[in-house]
């Protein structure tokens, strides 16, 4: 009786556990396979500058999407996590990028065989520096130094517009003209100018008696040639010569919301600097890091 008993209790036990193992099977076992909806917007820079954004076919995770006229696009559906995306067009594009889980938005800088995808966020700020392309009473297209490719920013009832200490309107922008475009980004990656910085006309002209006016606001844009504590050489993609400011214990330096030192610059990172002063005796007041080299 005693065998008999501890056969039906083993049995038993065996029924119990293959039963708990088959509901373990059908059950679920870790997190379900959230989905997201990303919006994206091309921008043609590099060999690709001055190419049409649209018509590019936007691959991830066998989906396929494709570029407006703006170079915008939407996935509804893709997992969250890293992605892959390939970018193609019949004219010999064939790049490919990862996008970081939990991206909504994204900005892709496309050349013909890379591609760099920045994750946009609303309310970051973007800097766009070079001369204007195209301009409405609604929106601004300026051929952005950085990237050596147009970018548009849309023009609002907010938006600023000034020339060193003097208001403007849309009105006394034309093709043409220099600029410095502070951008906020909005929720699907567009860019809404929240301050445009129209800059002396004709200011790096020769003969100009009103250029060096001290107080005067100028940008330059590109390469450090040579830096150090007190002044900063950088060679202007506007002018395309290297143009020299000193640096203050009042110049601000920065990378985004980080703040640094001019012990931070190096020859060959990219930067934007605002400067003031004289045309040969220019002062920095603002350094911002764009791409290291």
């Amino acid at each position: 009786m005693r065998k008999g008993l501890r056969l039906t209790v083993v049995a038993l036990l065996t029924l119990s556990l293959a039963a708990a193992c088959s509901r373990s099977e059908n059950s679920v076992t870790g997190p379900p396979n959230l989905t997201r909806t990303l919006s994206g917007k091309v921008l043609t820079v590099g060999d690709l500058a001055g190419s049409s954004p649209a018509g590019i076919n936007v691959s991830s995770n066998g989906q396929v999407a494709v570029t407006d006229a703006a170079g915008q696009f939407t996935f509804t559906s893709l997992p969250d996590k890293n992605v892959q995306m390939a970018f193609t067009r019949a004219d010999g594009i064939s790049a490919s990028a990862t996008v970081n889980a939990g991206a909504s938005a994204v900005v892709v800088e496309l050349q013909k065989t890379q591609a760099s995808v920045t994750t946009t966020q609303r309310g970051q700020t973007r800097e766009l520096q070079g001369l204007i392309l195209e301009v409405t009473a609604d929106s601004i297209t300026v051929n952005n130094a950085s990237t050596g490719g147009p970018v548009t920013a849309k023009i609002t009832a907010s938006t600023r517009i000034w020339s060193g200490n003097q208001t403007l309107t849309v009105a006394d922008l034309e093709e043409g003209d220099k600029v410095h475009v502070r951008t906020s980004t909005n929720d699907d990656g567009t860019l809404t100018a929240v301050e445009i910085i129209l800059q002396e006309k004709n200011s790096d002209d020769e003969g100009d008696d009103n250029g060096g006016d001290q107080g005067q606001v100028k940008e330059l844009e590109g390469l450090i040639e040579e830096v150090s504590d007190t002044s900063i050489t950088v060679h202007n993609a506007s002018t395309h010569r290297p143009e020299t400011a000193s640096i203050t214990g009042d110049t601000v330096i920065r990378r985004g919301g980080t703040r640094l030192q001019a012990s931070d610059l190096k020859k060959g990172d990219r930067v934007h600097v605002r400067t003031t002063g004289e045309r040969d005796a220019l002062v920095a007041v603002e350094i911002i890091l764009q791409k290291p080299a």
